[in-house]
Formats: C-alpha cells, structure tokens, sequence
C-alpha cells in the first residue's frame, strides 16, 4: 500500500490530522545489561554514558536515513524509509560496535540488542492535547518490539529488504524465523 492519508475517523476515534500510512523499517534498540549499572552511586556515571549513547545514536542512525522516534532510558525506536531498511541496518550494527566500545571505555559490559521489522505503520502527532509528539504505531511497530533476541534480529519481512550480499551477513533463525547478523 502507497503512503495515504488515513481517514479521520475510525471507529469513532478521531485520528491526528497529519496521520498518515507509510511503509517503513521499524526498530528498537536496547543495551543490555544497565541495570547492573544503575545503582544509585553511580546514576551520574550512568546517565553521562547514555547522553554519549544518544549522540552515538544520532551519529550512526540520522547519515543512514534513520529518524530517532524516542529515546527511552537504555532504549530507542528508530525508523527508516523503504529504500533505505538496509542501511540503517547496517548503521545499527555499526552503532551496537561504537556502543560496546564506548560502554567498555567507561566500565560498562553493554551490549546493544537490534529488532527490525518492515511493513506499514501509522505516522503522525500523538499524545495528549499540548503533548503532541510524532510516534508510529501500528502492528509492524508490535512485531519489531517483540522481535526480542540478542544481538541484530530481523524479521523475514525487513531480511527481504536486503540486497543479496547483506543476507549473506546474517544467519536463518527459527520459531519464529528471524535473521541474526552473524558475529
């Protein structure tokens, strides 16, 4: 399905004016093992390494096409264009490198778990009246967040949207069948 508007209305629920359906890659990244580090005592070390986290994010995602929907603690949700799924990809798996090393400069033994999937999401401003901010939504946005595996999983749907000699970088995983970039 083509970008579109969505309609207004569904079900009765008014939809933001500027929602819309896109087609995108949808992915969560999250570094594992923080909590071993939030202790109390070291809250400012903590939150010092994640503001270097973010603009390790920025970095490697915004070049690669990605637009940083939210970050939320040790986590974020990215998305990007359909002609552009395999190299924000890649450009997480350059970021889960650049994020260990920087978790290891500082003492930290992180490491950067990557959920993709591909498929239509709705776009647009939500949230409360004067706390509008864009989000996706969508069951594509579920399925990239339930994805859940260690290291750099896609789903089958974003693993098409590689050209061949990326597929060749990633292993087959089944139940359900995702792809794991190979280490």
């Amino acid at each position: 399905m083509s970008d579109s508007t969505v309609s207004a209305r569904t079900s009765g629920a008014a939809l933001p004016r500027d929602c819309e359906q896109r087609t995108l890659g949808v992915a969560f990244f999250d570094l594992s093992r923080m909590a071993e580090w939030t202790s109390p005592a070291e809250d400012e070390q903590v939150t010092g390494f994640l503001q270097e986290f973010y603009a390790l994010a920025a970095a490697h995602l915004e070049p690669a096409g990605g637009q940083i929907v939210k970050l939320m603690g040790d986590a974020g949700l990215v998305i990007f264009p359909e002609e552009g799924v395999e190299q924000g990809v890649f450009a997480l798996a350059d970021l889960a490198e650049s994020a260990r090393a920087a978790g290891l400069e500082r003492g930290f033994d992180v490491y950067l778990n990557v959920s993709v999937h591909f498929g239509p999401v709705l776009a647009g401003t939500f949230g409360p009246p004067g706390q509008e901010r864009f989000d996706v939504i969508g069951k594509t946005v579920n399925i990239a967040a339930r994805l859940g595996r260690r290291g750099i999983t896609l789903s089958q749907q974003a693993f098409r949207c590689l050209s061949p000699e990326g597929r060749e970088r990633f292993q087959k995983i089944s139940r359900p069948t995702t792809y794991r970039l190979r280490q």
